[in-house]
């Protein structure tokens, strides 16, 4: 089956909208992709699979900005950084349950990376998008 970007976006975000995660794997070489994608990063090939995510990962690193963008203007300040999910991708996207106050706080938090963290889904700026809270 040829999957078409419309039907991946479409599953992946009908997918979360019920609380799951997925990614995909290439068939050829294992790569996991997420977000999911119509090709493989590592090899090339374009035989992927869904792949639901364990939501399990480590943060390696996070900030806050002064100018989020408009449709996440009412949730500011929050903080966003990279994930390293178990299943290998690097994400980045929203983390729950880090103080953003100041630069010190964030720069003494980021000292203590990585940090054990979990996914969930929720609902923000009238979409499901996936974030991360401390484990």
């Amino acid at each position: 089956m040829i999957w078409m970007p419309e039907s991946i976006i479409t599953k992946f975000y009908q997918s979360l909208a019920k609380g799951k995660i997925y990614g995909m794997r290439c068939r050829k070489c294992g790569y996991i992709a997420f977000p999911p994608k119509l090709g493989c990063a590592k090899c090339g090939q374009h035989q992927m699979e869904w792949k639901e995510m364990s939501g399990d990962g480590k943060l390696l690193f996070f900030s806050s900005g002064n100018l989020p963008p408009m449709k996440f203007a009412k949730y500011h300040p929050y903080a966003y950084g990279g994930i390293e999910l178990k299943e290998g991708p690097v994400f980045y996207t929203l983390i729950e349950g880090l103080d953003v106050s100041s630069p010190e706080a964030i720069e003494k938090q980021n000292m203590k990376m990585p940090m054990k963290v979990k996914a969930k889904v929720k609902k923000m700026a009238d979409m499901n998008i996936v974030v991360f809270k401390l484990a």
